[in-house]
């Protein structure tokens, strides 16, 4: 009875211990990487930079948005979870260098991630999140099961913006999945941005465990010392829902 109930102790220390150790953040990911031509003709304040921690079986992906913040000074990082099925993120934590008197950027964002480590290894447990797969960016088209998938944006919106500074910015569009000859609506957007001025499909990332991927749509937007890239992300089932 004693070993069984020192091996009963064993067994839940481990799992604390596994539940409790320093996450070591996935590698940095451009991904405006496929647009890069556009670059040449940009004034760029802010390119943020992505990393995917992992998927889970039902669905959601865990990634997190890093970017230097000109101007101002510092770090930030939003680290998300996002249900790919219903588009909601359902957890968020923002990260900013400020709230711990770092103007000049002196933290690193590795630094950051270990002061979050343990509210960022909470949320992966709790959403079931596995960690550790191929997380690889890549262009469309996508070629599965004998099908060929293309990512496009459609229906775009423009108005002139509030501040009198450009005559034409987008106010809607949508995201469009074609698998050959059919088509699936994935999103019907609006920009973060109220000076967003072009739309770019990015690329996709495809789940380890499901016939799904994630769409990303880089909005550009003015900022005051340049360019800057809001990233939208939008789930497409691959087998269903397509006309």
């Amino acid at each position: 009875m004693k070993i069984k109930f020192l091996f009963i102790c064993f067994v839940f220390s481990g799992i604390h211990f596994l539940q409790a150790q320093v996450l070591v953040p996935p590698p940095r990911i451009d991904l405006f990487q496929y647009n890069a031509a556009e670059l040449t003709n940009l004034n760029m304040s802010e390119h943020p930079m992505a990393r995917i921690w992992g998927w889970s079986n039902n669905g959601r992906v865990a990634y997190s948005i890093e970017w230097d913040v000109d101007g101002r000074g510092g770090r930030m990082i939003e680290f998300e979870i996002l249900d790919l099925i219903t588009d909601n993120i359902i957890f968020e934590l923002e990260i900013d260098s400020f709230n711990h008197d770092d103007y000049d950027g002196d933290y690193t964002f590795e630094d950051l991630f270990l002061m979050y480590n343990h509210l960022i290894s909470d949320a992966l447990h709790s959403n079931n999140i596995v960690l550790g797969q191929r997380n690889d960016f890549l262009p469309f088209p996508l070629r599965r099961n004998n099908i060929t998938f293309n990512g496009h944006i459609i229906d775009p919106g423009y108005t002139r913006d509030e501040f009198g500074m450009f005559e034409r910015v987008v106010s809607r569009y949508s995201v469009l999945v074609t698998a050959d000859n059919r088509r699936k609506i994935i999103g019907n957007m609006i920009p973060v941005s109220r000076l967003t001025l072009d739309i770019y499909i990015s690329g996709y990332f495809l789940s380890p465990f499901e016939n799904r991927i994630m769409v990303v749509t880089t909005e550009r937007a003015w900022g005051f010392e340049g360019s800057r890239f809001n990233y939208r992300f939008n789930g497409c089932h691959l087998g269903v829902g397509f006309n």
